[in-house]
């Protein structure tokens, strides 16, 4: 299914954003699939620095930094991603006895993250709260389809792969990633060379 070539890269993501479980199940078994999903969640993490470069143009950000504040952006992204995948590849295992692969998981969660690709349009004008929800919803969803294939699970035990995956994520970001946020909004600050402010 994945041959390294942009067309195929491409399908690849259209299946995915149709929730189509063969593509989260093949991506597994392909040699080439780890990477795909790796380019599919860098995709998505540049989509979302992109969007969030409103912030650099409204902060008059030179161009020789603009770069940099969008790597550090992008960077945090990926480490969320991270975070996620170890979070279900674990609870899975523990609660319900999955012995799927860590780059299995990695794989099928990955290939989830393609409806984020759009996250550009959140900071749309009136728009972006909407886009944000809709975003949401379908990455969601993609990771339940993704979990269930990937894992093979039940839906009810993909779903509550998925909470606990969300909730581990938003827990880690409100206590412990305050800081590692502070220190990344810092660097980004410090990379662009003002203080980022809306």
């Amino acid at each position: 299914m994945f041959y390294g070539d942009l067309p195929s890269f491409l399908r690849t993501i259209i299946l995915a954003l149709r929730l189509q479980p063969d593509v989260f199940s093949a991506v597994q078994t392909d040699p080439a699939g780890l990477w795909v999903a790796l380019g599919v969640v860098a995709v998505a993490g540049f989509s979302e620095a992109t969007g969030q470069s409103l912030v650099l143009f409204l902060n008059h950000i030179r161009p020789s930094r603009f770069g940099l504040a969008l790597a550090i952006g992008a960077g945090s992204h990926f480490l969320g991603y991270l975070l996620w995948t170890l979070t279900i590849w674990g609870a899975g295992g523990a609660l319900f006895g999955q012995e799927q692969s860590l780059p299995a998981v990695a794989s099928a969660v990955g290939l989830s993250y393609a409806p984020q690709i759009f996250s550009f349009f959140v900071l749309t004008p009136y728009l972006g709260n909407l886009f944000g929800v809709v975003l949401s919803l379908w990455s969601r969803a993609a990771v339940i389809v993704a979990v269930r294939v990937g894992l093979r699970l039940e839906t009810w035990q993909a779903v509550t792969l998925a909470i606990i995956g969300w909730a581990v994520l938003q827990t880690v970001r409100r206590t412990v990633g305050r800081p590692v946020m502070r220190v990344q909004r810092w660097l980004a600050s410090r990379a662009a060379g003002v203080s980022l402010e809306l």
